[in-house]
């Protein structure tokens, strides 16, 4: 709360300094239709300035992944990202819902591979900055997320020896130069498919394997979502408008802003970090303070209530692939997140991590169903929240809505969608990481 509180303080000074006679000479800004909205006092700038992709800096070093920051397994890690052969059918990867072309989304409402998941699939840019993986944060670490959609009947639908079997034929030699020499002849005896996540016939396939061949297969299995997670920290989020428009402040140029900025871009910034109150979830370079929060979207057609968070914490507690877990490289005493993860508040009741508004713009549709098309729908559910009816027979307990109307104007609403059309970064044609 400190730092919302002083978030709103510095987000006032905003609009109220924003016409202040030390910020810029009329002279300068004569040509320009509205010169006081392009003048920013220097503590505008400095406040601004917490919200450009050059503060992001190097993603949190991973105490679960000693080789998070391993470039052969980074390598490693691109290819399976990219590679369909290893789903059961061969027809799906992890670039079948992270499509590069769409800043690692899949433009769907929910996504499609074997089946249909449950929601929808968020960016995997700027995941590496973030403790808590999905929507609900049901995976503590990128590496632990990556192995989820292999196992799932909706994703790649294969099982764990399935898997481990396809990389190791296929990707032995990089896999050993990433985590040492490994007796490879144990795959020749693995049943074709065997996971404690499968159905009934692969979890009978699981128990019947001695619990040295479960480790080992366990071992490999892990690796590959470290590879996976790797790779990801890789993936650089270019420049946007709105980085250049913050760059270029210092210089106390209004024609220069006003070449990057159109004045309703900068009312729609203004509204951002002021009225609006975006800034209080979204904010700094990510746009994004990785918390979890009910804003009251609608549930989906079949009535199912959300649970977010509730239902997160729980997956997470039994998950054989925490940082808590043998197949992490931490310490019990260094994973803070789960020692002491909050397990119990009706605050956690379809509560969602808050996304990134990076390259929003063009990453419909928006929130975990896919519930609202365009950037419009979602400022009207904001400006006049609807929150769902809410069944008591899914849940004895009513959820807190972190939502309060915005009571924007059609103008303004119209200038805050606008200024989020800035934060669009172009595709990274020559950064070979992106798979373009």
């Amino acid at each position: 709360m400190p730092f919302t509180r002083a978030l709103c303080y510095l987000s006032s000074l905003i609009i109220l300094n924003a016409c202040s006679p030390d910020s810029g000479s009329p002279d300068d800004v004569k040509d320009i239709t509205d010169p006081e909205l392009y003048q920013f006092t220097e503590v505008d700038i400095q406040f601004l300035k917490r919200f450009s992709i050059s503060q992001l800096g190097e993603p949190p070093a991973s105490i679960s992944n000693k080789f998070a920051d391993d470039k052969n397994a980074a390598q490693l890690g691109k290819s399976l990202f990219f590679d369909k052969s290893l789903s059961k059918s061969g027809n799906f990867s992890c670039a079948t819902c992270h499509q590069p072309t769409l800043y690692f989304t899949d433009g769907l409402k929910r996504s499609k591979a074997a089946g249909t998941t449950r929601r929808s699939a968020p960016t995997v840019l700027g995941a590496a900055h973030s403790p808590w993986q999905f929507w609900d944060g049901r995976k503590d670490s990128l590496w632990s997320q990556a192995l989820g959609p292999i196992e799932d009947v909706n994703e790649y639908d294969t099982s764990r020896t399935a898997y481990v079997r396809k990389v190791l034929q296929k990707y032995a030699n990089e896999y050993q130069t990433v985590f040492g020499k490994i007796k490879l002849d144990f795959i020749k005896q693995l049943p074709e498919h065997a996971s404690p996540a499968g159905n009934e016939e692969s979890r009978n396939n699981w128990q019947s394997l001695d619990k040295k061949t479960q480790s080992q297969i366990n071992q490999v299995f892990s690796n590959t979502g470290k590879a996976m997670m790797a790779y990801q920290r890789q993936l650089q989020i270019p420049e946007s408008r709105f980085d250049l428009f913050i760059e270029t402040l210092p210089t106390n140029q209004p024609h220069r802003l006003a070449e990057i900025f159109s004045a309703e871009e900068v009312r729609g910034l203004r509204l951002f970090v002021g009225k609006a109150n975006c800034a209080s979830c979204h904010n700094g370079p990510l746009f994004t303070n990785y918390e979890f929060h009910n804003i009251g979207a609608p549930d989906p057609q079949d009535q199912t209530v959300e649970l977010g968070r509730h239902e997160g914490v729980k997956s997470l507690l039994t998950d054989e692939f925490t940082c808590l877990s043998e197949w992490s490289d931490a310490k019990e005493n260094e994973c803070a997140e789960m020692r002491f993860l909050k397990t119990n508040g009706t605050e956690l009741v379809g509560a969602l991590k808050t996304p990134s508004l990076r390259n929003i713009a063009v990453t419909a549709p928006y929130m975990q169903f896919g519930q609202f098309d365009s950037l419009k729908q979602v400022i009207a559910h904001y400006n006049r929240p609807t929150p769902p009816v809410y069944n008591r027979e899914q849940h004895p307990s009513r959820p807190h809505f972190d939502i309060m109307p915005l009571k924007l104007s059609e103008q303004e609403a119209l200038a805050l969608e606008s200024f989020l059309g800035t934060l669009t970064s172009p595709l990274p044609k020559d950064d070979p990481w992106w798979g373009l």
